[in-house]
């Protein structure tokens, strides 16, 4: 048993220089070079370090295949149309398409849209930059969509001009048509042989 104090020590043997061999001796093969040590001395090993380069490029590359050229940006604030939308985010690059999505009826915004850009790169800069940007008092959410992914069912109410229908009447109005009906049933009542009064 060794104590604490004491201090183990190996004794290694010194490595022998390797004689440097002429011409004649080229023909020797490996294994007879003098001066290596014999693969059971040698406890230690070495770690080869590979360049990162070329799979960062491959991550890069596998990256942009996975996500198509569409962003989708939702939590806009009220008042901003495709057309603020797509000034603000051709900063970013060259745009193909901008659309929000609508209410049919009303054919107000639903404050969620898609953005399509022509380059893909220029789509994922605008995500990285844009994702939780504030924006009148709203936090803006940008998205990229997958690979594949369209905005066709969007598109259903593109072209159709929303009119707001007056639903609003005059107080005169509402109380010709209730006297009407009531002057109706009065005479319905009236005929069947019931008089009746408010």
């Amino acid at each position: 048993m060794v104590k604490p104090s004491e201090k183990v020590v190996k004794s290694k043997e010194p490595v022998k220089e390797p004689v440097e061999s002429s011409e004649s001796d080229a023909s020797s093969s490996d294994s007879e070079l003098e001066g290596l040590p014999d693969a059971e001395d040698d406890r230690s090993h070495k770690v080869k370090k590979l360049s990162k380069k070329p799979a960062q490029k491959q991550q890069q590359n596998s990256s942009q295949d996975e996500y198509s050229g569409i962003v989708f940006v939702s939590r806009l604030p009220h008042g901003f149309q495709e057309k603020e939308l797509s000034k603000y985010f051709s900063q970013f690059g060259d745009l193909k398409d901008a659309r929000l999505a609508r209410n049919k009826k009303t054919g107000n915004t639903r404050h969620y849209g898609f953005i399509e850009f022509v380059n893909k790169d220029d789509a994922k800069v605008a995500q990285e930059t844009m994702n939780n940007y504030l924006l009148m008092g709203h936090l803006i959410q940008v998205r990229l969509l997958p690979k594949g992914s369209k905005i066709e069912k969007l598109y259903k109410y593109r072209h159709r001009s929303f009119q707001f229908a007056s639903v609003k009447k005059s107080s005169e109005e509402l109380k010709e048509r209730a006297r009407k009906k009531h002057d109706e049933r009065v005479n319905k009542l009236k005929k069947a042989g019931i008089d009746f009064k408010w």
